[in-house]
């Protein structure tokens, strides 16, 4: 197994209340005869409204009123507000929200068990009487629960109909009853997903290092003897191995759907675990969302524009450094540059990188001019740099192996700052003459210095356990803290193997924010979907780099 560093351990908080009964509600505008003759799916739509949306009707929203607070009204009335879309509960400001999936509310044996707090790993669901229609109705309406107690006043009363009540029901009672795609008795699918076109050494590394994490993960759960890694590893739960499968993608963008759909229809994953590109994500990102898979922190250099829930990233990439660099000139004012030369590639992460800083600056006096690079197409940086005024900075949108032009420029020939990328560069800034060391600055999204070191500390360890060499630790420790990730996060989810549950663990888990990684500090918050937000500006000591700003978030 995965070592673990403890990542999601916490003090416990204090005392909470909890209210086995949902956020449920609907307005009486609604006539019952509509819902009792609707087909079964149309019930569970009408369920599902009310259950996701807040909604009861086009234009009718969700209200309810809660004994001594504030009344509720449309999503924020609504059921998944608090229980989440999965219906498997959470924590909120202490008051433990417990779930009210089928399984929960009305199984009469082999109940289940959940984890309430993920600080916490022997704070579990309590056993309660099956709930029936009945008693579920006065408890929605009335704040009574199935053993007779008076709910929290967080959880709001609702006027509901019988016929509200019934859509409602028939929802609950289908939802995260099945384990999702991907899980089956005595295995869990994952898949790992590589584009064309990345670097061949970096496709090894990731494979290699996800094979072995997963089997080393596999074998420990066959030990007889040995120290359990936290208390809820004592719970009884089903064993499952963990299969890997390596989703390799050909030919252009535009044609990834549908090999994406093919592996798929042959071997569903549970979850896309990492993964890797040098160019755009967007495809991926569209299937991960259509087919409702998690795909949770991939290594790429340009996060999609497109939000979605089941999509978790370590960042926006080089549309992040852009922000950064942005707030970083404009807090220099007077001393800032009048003018700024961005170079970058005619691709998807240029484009990205050079439209997102030019949004940034928008409203700032400094003047923002382009330099697109064909193809091919290479530039002489002694010429750029001798034709830029003293007061001019430039940055480099360019990958490593664009970046050797810098060993046919002078180091003092003109004056402009000239500023990298931090994630596209890949650590190759090392191997930079030692008179651009002392010029560049750099865009950089990881931690430095004694605070890196400790961060690594588990991961340098395993990989020194396996004798793999550490060449991009970036990169490597990406892959690491992935699956480092998934096995804390499958830990604390016992048997409740759902794709809903898998990110809103994620986010629970991300939610007080941890440093086992390169990065300073990846957290999270519902809804939230880039665990880090900000970058230094560097420069570089010899082969390390050092800070010359604070941590910016822009």
């Amino acid at each position: 197994m995965v070592a673990t560093t403890g990542l999601m351990s916490a003090v416990r908080a204090g005392a909470r209340h909890s209210w086995p009964g949902p956020f449920l509600g609907v307005s009486l505008l609604l006539l019952a005869a509509a819902a009792q003759a609707a087909p079964a799916d149309d019930l569970i739509e009408q369920g599902r409204r009310i259950y996701q949306e807040g909604l009861v009707a086009d234009g009718v929203t969700l209200t309810g009123k809660r004994p001594e607070l504030n009344a509720v009204e449309g999503e924020t009335a609504a059921c998944a507000k608090c229980h989440r879309p999965s219906g498997m509960g959470s924590l909120e400001g202490g008051i433990a929200v417990p779930p009210i999936t089928g399984r929960f509310l009305f199984a009469t044996e082999d109940k289940p068990v959940a984890l309430v707090d993920t600080r916490a790993p022997k704070d579990l669901t309590r056993a309660h009487a099956p709930y029936t229609d009945a008693s579920l109705a006065t408890a929605v309406r009335d704040g009574i629960n199935v053993a007779g107690r008076t709910m929290h006043p967080v959880m709001p009363r609702y006027a509901l109909t019988d016929a509200q009540l019934k859509a409602l029901t028939a929802y609950l009672r289908q939802l995260s009853t099945e384990l999702s795609p991907g899980v089956g008795a005595d295995t869990v699918r994952f898949a790992t997903i590589v584009t064309p076109g990345v670097d061949a050494r970096h496709k090894e590394t990731l494979i290699n290092m996800m094979r072995k994490a997963l089997n080393q993960r596999n074998e420990s759960q066959i030990r007889i003897s040995g120290r359990m890694r936290m208390p809820i590893d004592l719970l009884p739960r089903t064993r499952r191995d963990w299969q890997l499968s390596v989703w390799e993608l050909q030919g252009e963008p535009q044609t990834w759907a549908a090999q994406l759909d093919e592996y798929y229809r042959r071997e569903p994953a549970f979850a896309v675990i990492s993964g890797l590109t040098g160019t755009t994500w967007e495809p991926v990102h569209a299937f991960c969302e259509r087919q409702k898979i998690p795909c949770m922190f991939p290594s790429i250099p340009l996060a999609p524009d497109t939000k979605g829930f089941y999509s978790l990233y370590y960042s926006r990439g080089v549309a992040l450094e852009a922000d950064v660099l942005a707030r970083y000139l404009q807090d220099q004012k007077d001393k800032a540059p009048r003018q700024l030369l961005q170079i970058y590639r005619d691709d998807v992460i240029g484009q990205g990188a050079a439209r997102e800083l030019a949004k940034s600056l928008s409203t700032s006096p400094i003047r923002l001019q382009d330099r697109v690079l064909r193809s091919q197409e290479s530039v002489d940086l002694n010429q750029v740099l001798a034709g830029l005024p003293a007061d001019a900075a430039v940055v480099l949108w360019l990958r490593a192996d664009d970046l050797a032009m810098l060993k046919d420029t002078k180091a003092d020939h003109g004056k402009a700052s000239v500023f990298l990328s931090g994630f596209l560069t890949q650590g190759e800034f090392r191997k930079f003459a030692p008179a651009w060391k002392s010029r560049v600055r750099m865009i950089y999204p990881y931690e430095t210095g004694e605070k890196r070191d400790t961060n690594l500390v588990t991961y340098r360890q395993w990989m020194a356990g396996w004798n793999m060499p550490r060449d991009d630790e970036e990169f490597q420790s990406e892959v690491f803290f992935s699956v480092l990730f998934l096995t804390d996060l499958s830990s604390q989810m016992l048997d409740n193997l759902y794709r809903d549950y898998l990110i809103e663990r994620g986010e629970d888990m991300l939610g007080w924010g941890t440093d086992s990684a390169a990065y300073p500090r990846l957290s999270l918050a519902p809804g939230q979907r880039f665990a880090s937000k900000g970058a230094y500006i560097v420069h570089l000591d010899g082969d390390k780099p050092v800070a010359d700003s604070d941590w910016i978030v822009p």
